[in-house]
């Protein structure tokens, strides 16, 4: 079962990795609304509680 929550939490973190990445090229082409601004958030709060949880 220790697995799976691993390869979950490693899931979780590749999927916060690629929203924050298409907020940053959404940013770079001038394109950032309030959905992309919530997508981020929850993005970086994922990513925070999958790595607290990896460790």
């Amino acid at each position: 079962m220790a697995g799976d929550e691993h390869v979950l939490d490693l899931l979780h973190i590749v999927l916060a990795i690629l929203w924050i990445w298409i907020f940053l090229q959404n940013k770079r082409k001038g394109r950032v609304n309030y959905i992309h601004i919530m997508l981020l958030l929850f993005a970086v709060g994922i990513l925070i509680d999958s790595l607290v949880r990896w460790s």
